[in-house]
């Protein structure tokens, strides 16, 4: 088994573990006990003392319903005020508020009152399975989306409330209420099911002895289904394989057929378990709304859906069923047309190995004949007689030097113009007005609609054929033209998105990008809310009232759109999307949006949400190295103070136990020398603990620099004062340019800059050897080189020198300090303005670190 579809049922079964279960009572009709045998496992579950609460149960006024309601705790249902009449629905906040560990919940099917917040009670139970808690629930079998043709066909009834197939395969269990349509004819004589006027209603139509056997057969093989569909994700995620492949089924949509053809192919794919996607190319640039409405149900039900524009059906088709490995083809039965091959018969010459199911769909169509064209606008029959108007005459100014054979060409000219500026209809009747132009105005006798000679009736009749081919196919390819126009438009969009996410680097240039492509794209306003109800996009629109509050907040906590034309809260004045877990896009919608504008809308805010996903983890991996640094430099500041700070408090320790074990007993020369030691380890401890505090004091974000005239042969001064213990082995060459002016600067941290600096040189600079400091002015800036002739620094390291922690590898004499003296130096340097860094000394010997101070930044008016 693939390893992908093991992760998916895995993943599955684990989401199910983490909702409620859902138990559905299935029955083939009403009264078969459903809801009976639903309260009577209700009751076993209160004898086992389960929290639980009706939310609600249809009675229908029976008394066997109602005495297993007796003493089982309920909620209240809320009031809902609808056209002046006052309803009762289920209490969704209540039962969320209670959050019992078992829901009842009657009437899966049934349709809320306007003014609650779902449409449906099925998607009500949804809600309460994602709040963790367990639901019972009734259905009948004809309530099924993809039944539904099947159902009428059946029984002549056509079901209005319904509910996608995908709610009853993702229940948990299924019990399957069975009662043989004898019986229940006999209850509903009895008047156990409905009152006596309803049930004579109910046998003259929908409960006939054919009707109940046919919905019985239905429920079983739905249970059955169901049945198979959980053992085969059970033995998935097991990673075992129940079923060898079996290929993919596409079901073929056709401009003429719709929701009937999808609900027929679904059922088809679930009888073969099968996946399934449905196809529909578009040769004339325009999609019908009852094509629409089947790609929607068609996603509603599970399949992938695909919409392709190619002038040719067929070999779209079997590119896309190679591309899809599809092995069966299901289309509805075609027309026939004696003088044209059908869609069928080009898919069973050019196809190979792929099995082709024919669907007859005659019953599903209006008994009266549609045409297969829109009508066309009132200005295109306008324009259609504009341009033929403009033709005729032209060809009346014309004949005086053209030949009368060439009229009948600048009519089948003028009837292609009208064509590819209209439509189909239009440019049918730009053929017929050039046919009666050219017969009035150049057929003898003139002025008439009769011809005299058989020629030129010939003449007429060709004109009239042409004009009618030529404006048909003009008409096409215009119609293809929108179409690509309209596919190149959308990926025009997702492109400029897409360059422009690319660029962006922070949540509100994504939001910015994102809300101005999908504005552009659907001709909308666009806001961006957060759970606050914030605005992020800076739109013009009013503040979310209580309605769209709701909706953000669904929208936000079930990750699913809401709002404005959808089945949730739609009487919100816009439709929101989330796009992350705390921000939604609102889309201020006039009328819903066509099937091709939801795909587009979908496509860029995938778009969006990957953007602002990459954004979210560039964060989160600059946090988490952020922390790994800031764990590492916390780790080697402890290293390094530890072991920097522990020789010196050695030494101090050592001398001042011996100064007090012995005593007087010490000569005065061996008291000096200790006494000597503690003041240079204390001086050395002195500088440790001075450098530390500069980088915490450097580091603080409300640093600031208190500058003060100070003149830099002072500086050099007190730093060579306080580097004097430790200096004795080297000597200092002082060189100061006489026109060096005074610096309004911070003068403790300059000073510090000097002392770390000289101090690191005398550290890696061999005993007896001399340091030069020379200052110099080099306009606009002032420079100060210190420099050695020890051993230097290796060109790898120069610039490692001035992070934090960094010692050199080797060094010729000393001992190795902190590694903080350079980094904090260059942050002192650094807030001056000014650069410090390193090079080689003359004739390449040594070391040679140069300071460089614009005087500019440090003057009084800076």
């Amino acid at each position: 088994m693939r390893d992908d579809v093991r992760a998916d049922a895995l993943l599955a079964s684990l989401e199910n573990e983490q909702k409620g279960k859902l138990k559905i009572f299935l029955g083939a009709a009403p009264g078969v006990g459903k809801t009976y045998a639903m309260l009577q496992a209700v009751r076993e579950q209160a004898r086992e003392e389960v929290d639980l609460l009706i939310g609600v149960v249809e009675t229908h006024g029976r008394r066997e319903t109602l005495a297993l309601l007796d003493k089982l705790p309920m909620q209240p249902r809320m009031p809902v005020y609808h056209r002046g009449q006052r309803l009762e629905e289920m209490d969704l906040d209540g039962l969320l508020a209670r959050k019992p560990a078992l829901a009842v919940v009657d009437e899966l099917a049934h349709s809320n009152a306007p003014g609650c917040r779902h449409e449906k009670r099925w998607q009500d139970v949804q809600e309460l399975l994602a709040a963790g808690i367990d639901v019972y629930t009734t259905l009948n079998v004809q309530h099924l989306e993809s039944l539904n043709d099947l159902v009428w066909q059946l029984t002549g009834v056509r079901v209005r409330e319904t509910l996608p197939d995908q709610v009853l395969l993702d229940a948990d269990s299924l019990v399957l209420i069975d009662l043989p349509p004898k019986e229940l004819l006999e209850r509903l004589r009895e008047g156990k099911v409905y009152v006596p006027h309803q049930a004579r209603a109910a046998l003259q139509s929908f409960f006939s002895l054919n009707n109940l056997t046919a919905l019985r057969e239905l429920a079983m093989q739905t249970a059955a289904s169901h049945v198979e569909g959980d053992l085969q994700l059970q033995w998935q995620a097991a990673g075992k394989t129940t079923l060898p492949l079996r290929g993919k089924l596409m079901v073929c949509l056709g401009d003429e057929q719709g929701a009937a053809l999808v609900r027929h192919g679904h059922r088809f794919a679930q009888r073969r378990q099968l996946p399934w996607l449905v196809v529909h190319v578009d040769t004339r640039g325009e999609t019908s709304t009852e094509t629409e409405q089947a790609l929607t149900l068609a996603s509603q039900l599970g399949a992938k859906v695909l919409t392709l524009s190619s002038p040719s059906v067929a070999d779209a088709l079997l590119e896309t069923a190679e591309q899809q490995q599809v092995s069966q083809l299901l289309l509805g039965k075609p027309h026939k047309i004696p003088w044209r091959p059908s869609l069928v018969q080009h898919l069973i010459r050019a196809a190979q190995g792929l099995e082709v199911t024919l669907v007859d769909l005659e019953h599903h169509r209006p008994s009266l004949h549609r045409f297969d064209t829109q009508p066309g606008k009132p200005h295109e029959y306008l324009l259609s007689l504009g341009i033929m108007g403009i033709t005729s005459a032209g060809s009346w100014l014309l004949s005086e030097w053209l030949p009368p054979s060439s009229m009948p060409l600048i009519f089948v000219l003028g009837v292609m113009t009208t064509a590819l500026s209209t439509s189909l209809l239009p440019a049918t009747m730009a053929a017929l007005l050039g046919f009666a132009a050219h017969n009035l105005l150049f057929v003898h006798p003139l002025f008439s609609l009769t011809v005299d000679n058989h020629s030129d009736l010939l003449t007429l009749l060709v004109l009239l054929i042409v004009g009618m081919t030529a404006g048909r196919l003009a008409s096409r390819q215009r119609q293809q033209l929108i179409s690509l126009r309209e596919s190149q438009h959308l990926g025009n969009a997702l492109l400029s998105l897409s360059q422009a996410l690319t660029k962006a680097n922070t949540r509100e240039e994504v939001l910015r990008q994102g809300s101005k492509a999908i504005a552009r794209a659907l001709g909308a306003k666009i806001r961006v809310l957060d759970q606050e109800y914030q605005e992020h996009s800076g739109s013009a629109l009013p503040p979310p009232g209580q309605t769209d509050k709701a909706a953000i907040d669904w929208c936000l906590a079930q990750k699913q759109n809401a709002g404005a034309h959808t089945a949730t809260l739609n009487a919100a004045e816009s439709q929101y999307h989330p796009l992350t877990d705390e921000l939604v896009l609102g889309i201020h919608l006039s009328k819903p949006l066509s099937a091709g504008a939801e795909r587009q809308l979908q496509a860029l805010l995938a778009d969006m949400r990957a953007a602002l996903a990459r954004i979210d983890l560039d964060e989160r991996l600059a946090d988490s190295q952020l922390q790994a640094e800031t764990d590492r430099m916390r780790a080697a500041l402890l290293s390094s103070v530890s072991h920097d700070l522990k020789t010196p408090l050695s030494t101090i320790m050592g001398a001042g136990s011996t100064l007090l074990e012995y005593g007087e007993r010490i000569t005065p020369e061996e008291r000096t020398e200790l006494l000597q030691s503690v003041q240079e380890e204390a001086s050395r401890l002195h500088g440790y603990v001075q450098n530390l505090l500069d980088m915490t004091r450097i580091g603080s974000p409300d640093f600031q620099l208190k500058r003060d005239w100070v003149a830099i042969e002072d500086l050099v001064e007190s730093a060579r004062h306080r580097l004097e213990a430790s200096w004795r082995q080297h000597k200092m060459l002082i060189h100061i340019d006489q026109h060096v002016p005074q610096l309004y600067v911070h003068g403790a941290l300059l000073e510090q800059v000097l002392v770390n600096i000289l101090d690191n040189a005398s550290r890696y600079s061999p005993v007896g050897t001399p340091i030069e400091l020379k200052v110099m002015l080099a306009s606009p800036d002032l420079i100060i080189d210190i420099i050695d002739i020890g051993v230097g620094i290796a060109e790898s390291d120069r610039d490692k020198i001035f992070n934090l922690f960094y010692t050199q590898p080797v060094g010729d004499c000393g001992s190795r300090g902190t590694g903080l003296g350079l980094a904090i130096s260059r942050a002192m340097i650094e807030a001056h303005g000014g650069r410090i860094w390193a090079f080689p000394g003359p004739n390449r010997i040594g070391t040679c670190m140069r300071i460089t101070l614009p005087l500019a930044l440090n003057s009084p008016e800076t």
